[in-house]
């Protein structure tokens, strides 16, 4: 039956497990691969809200494009809806950087373009690495732990980046939280905490699963640089 298994999980591999029916191609998972669906389901849910919020809150970024709507920029970064095939995330308008230099260019105050869509490009695109680019886990398939904790550190990071980083008027490059006396809202927090839990709980269980260890980094996040995610 082992033999099987082996043999119907390499069939899936080589033709391209996303052309086939969900009950085959569920042959090919593990208890720790139906895990990992869950959590990589989760974070891309979170980054989707994340993306809507930050529009939310900075819809003059949105401005910066004309014509575009928080839809068209969702379909850019995420695709359609249930879509299989994972979106390239190069742009032009983000001078054709992506992962980590798309998140710092929403910082730099000499980009004049959408800071929201370099930043959720950002963000996504170094999430995908830590996945391999991958939507759904095999038995085959092997993520590195070091990469889903690095992400995770660069999460924080982003965060310290986003609450904390402003021109040289003072403004805050990008708005999230609300502190007013009659407005108070911390939901960002409350999200990017969900984010960093996700990563670090993958991070664990690929660990065990390949009976590795995670180099941790226990410096201030304010001292930091983004960490390599490979």
């Amino acid at each position: 039956m082992s033999l099987l298994l082996v043999l119907i999980t390499t069939f899936f591999f080589l033709s391209g497990c996303g052309s086939m029916p969900k009950p085959m191609r569920n042959l090919g998972k593990s208890d720790v691969d139906f895990v990992m669906d869950v959590h990589a389901k989760q974070q891309k849910q979170m980054l989707m809200e994340l993306t809507r919020k930050l529009y939310v809150r900075n819809p003059w970024q949105l401005r910066k494009s004309s014509g575009m709507s928080v839809d068209a920029r969702m379909a850019q970064i995420f695709g359609t809806y249930n879509t299989i095939e994972i979106p390239s995330l190069i742009f032009d308008e983000l001078n054709g950087v992506t992962g980590i230099d798309a998140i710092l260019l929403s910082f730099d105050e000499s980009f004049q373009g959408d800071r929201v869509f370099a930043a959720m490009v950002g963000l996504t695109e170094m999430l995908r690495r830590s996945y391999n680019h991958q939507q759904e886990f095999f038995i085959i398939d092997s993520l590195n732990e070091q990469s889903l904790y690095n992400s995770a550190r660069n999460i924080e990071i982003f965060v310290w980046r986003l609450y904390q980083r402003r021109d040289s008027k003072g403004e805050l490059f990008l708005l999230s939280n609300r502190m007013g006396e009659s407005d108070y809202d911390i939901s960002f927090d409350r999200l990017f905490s969900k984010m960093v839990m996700v990563q670090d709980m993958m991070a664990l269980i690929v660990a065990d699963k390949t009976n590795r260890g995670i180099t941790k980094v226990v410096q201030s996040v304010a001292q930091l640089a983004f960490l390599p995610v490979p």
